[in-house]
């Protein structure tokens, strides 16, 4: 959390009290799962989360649309380097 940076104080409240639900719910899980599974880790409910919650396929234009802001992204950095005066 040390390196955490929000504009505002109140979007540090709102990341805290996700970051506690996700703890409540973890531990809980723990909790629930402790003796088929002892060694239950945050990682592996994030696996478990990964594999079971479902995953909307992107459209074409979708697809364009994160291609476009990638090279936006990656031509706004590159424009930044060069007003430094750093190597590309």
């Amino acid at each position: 959390m040390a390196d955490y940076q929000v504009r505002r104080w109140d979007a540090w409240h709102r990341h805290m009290a996700l970051v506690m639900i996700a703890l409540l719910f973890v531990v809980k899980e723990r909790l629930l799962l402790k003796q088929e599974a002892p060694l239950l880790s945050l990682a592996d409910v994030v696996m478990v989360l990964e594999k079971l919650l479902p995953k909307p396929e992107p459209t074409p234009k979708q697809l364009a649309r994160l291609i476009q802001e990638r090279h936006r992204r990656r031509q706004a950095a590159t424009e930044s380097c060069r007003r430094r005066g750093g190597e590309i």
